[in-house]
């Protein structure tokens, strides 16, 4: 028996089929990683070519920012990028063919910007380029084979654009992309058969693909409805999926499954609650996660699963935050890492991973958490624990204000005096251990070399 659905038809007999890696999601958790320095939502999330995520920009309690993190993904740490020239909240992060990474626009705090930069994470520096010729936020870009990037749409606040740029890296310009055949803001674009696809926006369902060869746009088939700050994720099939999203102004459940090969779009079914401004990722298994929203009806922690065998949504496992707006990137393991977010009124700096096997967090980021070992270091006489314990505060307050070169380099004297009172056997060797691998862990989650452990040397034979 077959069953028409929006123009598509369904199997019954696959409808009932479990996927045969849906088991394999039962063990999917949930696992709190270290969280950001700072509360931080919107960021603009890229996946590095060793398989690190950088984020850039986003918003802080304290307005936009020009910081960058670099998590780790073999190390499950947190580590500062190179600074931007300008801070930033709704721009685009690009990864380029050189591995370097191109920033584009966005709400600086004092007004739109067409500024443009390229992030060298190597140098840990960046490069002011050429600006636009527009200034954009909520626009979109996409790489294109020949290394060149486009960029589409944005708001000035004033005006939404259907113009389109063109940027050359090896000559550093911008040169006009033609316009689409709508404004657009707050949508996404994607590549599908090596073309940029433009799809929703601006109160528009429409879509339509950019043809490098040609310089200019062109329609495709149009959704059934009009949505932006919706999710959309790549299928095994070639097909794009969309979700969710602001239909009419307020968040929707629906889905539907764009076909590049019949240029068509097909109703998919309801996700089981309505979502904006969240997450959506594919997984190997070949499933789709929602996670999360954020919207005049608040954020959420609930998270479902889609099957494209079945069409049909689960309800997954629960983050451990509420949250929206918030950045997200699938790492080479096939992980989902969320980063940030809304939950109410509040900005959030938390971090969660969805994966089979989550990355153990380290137990120490920041100088201040090493204080409680030290009290505990009973051999040490009170001037000497005061001592260190005022390497680590002073560590902190770099720390805080995010000169973590000197941070790293007063840790260095922190353990430097840790050896002091190991050889003088101020210290038992357990406690030099547990304060060492303190230490070592602050200095990797800056992005730092530890110095080689102190030799241990017990009391007794320090007194000989």
């Amino acid at each position: 028996m077959l069953q028409v659905v929006s123009g598509g038809l369904l199997d019954l007999s696959i409808s009932d089929r479990r996927s045969k890696d849906w088991d394999s999601l039962s063990s999917y958790e949930w696992t709190e990683l270290q969280g950001l320095p700072v509360a931080l939502a919107s960021p603009s999330v890229v996946v590095l070519s060793n398989g690190d995520v950088l984020v850039t920009g986003g918003l802080t309690p304290n307005g936009p920012t020009s910081a960058t993190e670099i998590f780790d993904s073999k190390l499950g740490v947190w580590r500062p990028g190179p600074a931007m020239g300008s801070k930033r909240v709704g721009h685009t992060a690009t990864l380029l063919s050189d591995g370097t990474v191109l920033i584009i626009g966005g709400e600086t705090g004092s007004g739109i910007t067409a500024t443009s930069e390229r992030l060298n994470i190597t140098k840990s520096a960046t490069l002011p380029l050429a600006p636009m010729s527009f200034a954009r936020a909520g626009h979109a870009a996409a790489l294109l084979e020949d290394g060149t990037v486009v960029v589409a749409g944005g708001t000035d606040l004033t005006n939404t654009w259907k113009q389109a740029e063109r940027y050359d890296p090896a000559r550093n310009a911008w040169t006009p992309a033609g316009s689409m055949s709508q404004p657009r803001a707050f949508f996404s674009m994607t590549l599908s058969g090596g073309m940029p696809l433009a799809i929703g926006g601006g109160g528009t369902g429409t879509s339509e693909k950019y043809d490098p060869s040609k310089n200019s746009w062109s329609g495709v088939a149009k959704m059934d409805s009009a949505r932006s700050k919706f999710g959309i994720a790549s299928l095994k099939n070639g097909k794009l999926i969309v979700a969710g999203g602001l239909v009419g102004g307020k968040p929707a459940k629906s889905a539907e499954i764009y076909d590049p090969g019949g240029n068509t779009w097909v109703t998919a079914a309801d996700m089981l609650s309505p979502r904006a401004d969240f997450s959506l990722s594919a997984l190997r298994t070949g499933h789709v996660l929602a996670a999360g929203s954020y919207s005049a009806l608040g954020a959420t922690d609930t998270t479902e699963l889609f099957d494209p065998e079945t069409s049909q949504w689960t309800s997954g496992k629960p983050m451990n935050h509420s949250r929206g707006s918030s950045g997200s990137a699938v790492l080479g393991s096939g992980a989902v890492l969320v980063i940030g977010g809304r939950n109410g009124d509040a900005i959030i700096s938390s971090v969660e991973l969805f994966s089979p096997a989550g990355i153990s967090p380290p137990r120490f980021c920041q100088p201040k958490d090493i204080i409680p070992l030290v009290m505990k270091a009973t051999e040490l006489p009170g001037n000497s624990a005061n001592g260190l314990i005022a390497k680590l505060l002073a560590a902190q307050a770099k720390y805080e204000t995010r000169d973590f070169e000197v941070c790293i380099n007063i840790m260095n004297a922190f353990n430097g005096q840790l050896k002091a009172f190991t050889r003088s056997g101020h210290i038992s060797g357990a406690h030099s251990s547990e304060l060492y691998d303190a230490y070592a862990s602050v200095v990797i989650c800056l992005g730092g070399t530890p110095q080689p452990m102190p030799l241990i040397v017990s009391a007794t034979a320090a007194r000989r």
